[in-house]
């Protein structure tokens, strides 16, 4: 710490009892000391002398949140590169449509497929038409359906059912 221009310390543990402390030399190298949070260091105290307790304690909330919106973006970054994730805003650019089309249409391979079959039915199940339909024998065919088209099908016969029905409650 001597000769060195203090930059920055935070708290590296949940206990409050070690600090990261991080000091530039006249070369503008930054250097990283450890601390313990201790009244007989010497280090610590020295540190002190820089930084108020308070201040560390903002400085340790601030880097938590710096570097979970860095953790947060990485994931995005990587889950685009990896076409993960769909931006529903980006005007018809994304793949969105084509990973429609694909799982629907593509062959359904069962070792693939099924737990993404499980939750498109789930998904299914969750839109309101599906839900409040009184048709048990149609949601026991999207239950029981054995690839993305047949769940598909099934959705659908409700869903026209449903606009049948509105339909003839509007001109009645």
């Amino acid at each position: 710490m001597h000769n060195m221009k203090f930059v920055n310390a935070y708290f590296i543990n949940e206990a409050r009892t070690d600090v990261s402390s991080y000091w530039s030399n006249d070369d503008g190298e930054i250097h990283e000391i450890t601390v313990s949070v201790d009244n007989d260091d010497a280090e610590w105290n020295e540190l002190l002398e820089h930084v108020t307790l308070d201040e560390i304690h903002e400085s340790t909330y601030t880097y938590i949140k710096e570097a979970e919106q860095a953790y947060k973006d990485q994931v995005i970054e990587i889950a685009q590169e990896r076409g993960w994730l769909v931006n529903m805003d980006d005007g018809g650019t994304s793949d969105f449509h084509r990973i429609i089309v694909d799982l629907i249409f593509d062959p359904y391979v069962e070792v693939l497929h099924k737990e993404k079959l499980f939750f498109f039915k789930m998904q299914l199940f969750e839109k309101d038409v599906i839900k409040n339909s009184k048709d048990k024998e149609a949601k026991k065919k999207i239950r029981r359906a054995k690839n993305f088209i047949d769940a598909t099908r099934a959705a659908i016969e409700i869903a026209d059912a449903n606009q049948e029905e509105a339909s003839i409650d509007v001109f009645d």
